[in-house]
């Protein structure tokens, strides 16, 4: 039970955080999957793909990006 309770908050830790993405670097990519990618590891980010991912299709919703 309390490797459950510590996997959700581990899980729930990883969705709530910004991934060490600043904000200044969070819009320096446009609509660039890769150029993404770059600014998230340059600002020592974790888990750039699955942010990047998020990122990129909330701007395509928000139809921000084509």
């Amino acid at each position: 039970m309390l490797r459950i309770s510590a996997a959700i908050a581990v899980l729930t830790l990883i969705g709530t955080t910004g991934i060490g993405v600043s904000i200044a670097s969070a819009d320096t990519w446009g609509c660039s999957y890769d150029k993404c990618l770059a600014a998230c590891a340059k600002a020592g980010g974790h888990y750039c793909s699955s942010y990047c991912d998020k990122q990129l299709k909330d701007k395509q919703t928000s139809k921000i990006c084509k």
